[in-house]
């Protein structure tokens, strides 16, 4: 259909795509914020407030007899539980903005979107099946490395300015589709997009040195805070504690990389349909 190669695309869209995965996966379940995530004013303000730790001793309302290693663990263990939600978060990638926004269900079906400076992107996943739409700055940024001029930093894996142009004309107004278990880029995606896989990161030696913290409030609920601070940096993280103890946000302050990640709409149903066959573009359409 075109002379752009899928060899040349397929590395592009990995580092493109799998940023809604570094996002959200990246949390590192109840004790870490997403890595490189960059937090607005209000976020850090609130962790400021929440960040005042008490000892490590147990907790008393509903976490009463749990000590904050144990009430990380339980709010790891409800928000897997929950059958869909939706994730918002904000972070730097190799010195770009990027903003990821997406809901996602116990059944793998997620959609959503991603802004990356002044480029933006729309992603589903239906049976496994993703589609991703972009404007023109987000496929020209994918085949050049991010390089408006399009030069890439490593030229091997860039399919040049014409191809730049070339995919541009092609996706323009159109859903890239890559089939179920087509290539790793499909893949990437999808892992973003599955709940268990998302949150089945706790690292158990994390939550060493994790004490409670001030009680707070996300969203009108009241939640109580872990909070841990190491190597110059604080993380803070907010969890429901009424009702369902879920993961409400979490926070980091300090280091390179500020940031904040929302958890929220737990149970709310996700819908999610494939576009219209003629606003698709198979992605086995393009040469290999």
């Amino acid at each position: 259909m075109t002379a752009i190669k899928r060899k040349f695309l397929m590395p592009a869209l990995m580092s493109a795509i799998t940023v809604a995965a570094l996002a959200s996966c990246s949390t590192g379940g109840a004790t870490e914020v997403a890595e490189g995530a960059v937090g607005t004013d209000t976020a850090g303000a609130a962790a400021k407030q929440a960040a005042a730790p008490s000892t490590g001793a147990p907790s008393a309302g509903p976490f009463a007899g749990l000590d904050a290693a144990r009430i990380a663990q339980k709010a790891l263990t409800a928000t897997k539980g929950a059958k869909s939600l939706r994730l918002t978060a904000e972070s730097t990638n190799d010195g770009r903005l990027l903003k990821v926004d997406f809901s996602l269900d116990e059944r793998g079906t997620c959609t959503g979107g991603l802004r990356r400076d002044d480029s933006e992107a729309e992603f589903t996943v239906v049976d496994g099946v993703t589609y991703l739409k972009g404007d023109d700055e987000f496929w020209r940024a994918v085949t050049t490395g991010g390089n408006p001029d399009g030069r890439s930093a490593d030229p091997s894996r860039s399919a040049g300015t014409g191809g730049a142009d070339e995919l541009v004309e092609l996706l323009r107004g159109k859903w890239l589709k890559i089939p179920a278990g087509e290539d790793a880029a499909g893949r990437a995606l999808g892992g973003a997009c599955d709940l268990d896989a998302m949150l089945d990161r706790l690292d158990t030696d994390r939550t060493k040195g994790l004490t409670t913290g001030a009680a707070a409030e996300v969203d009108g609920r009241k939640a109580l805070t872990l909070v841990k601070r190491e190597g110059g940096v604080t993380r803070t993280t907010f969890v429901a504690a009424e009702g369902a103890p879920y993961l409400l946000k979490s926070v980091s302050e300090g280091g390179a990389d500020p940031g904040t990640v929302l958890f929220r709409d737990f149970g709310v149903p996700v819908s999610a349909t494939a576009p219209p066959a003629t606003e698709v573009v198979d992605l086995r359409d393009i040469q290999p």
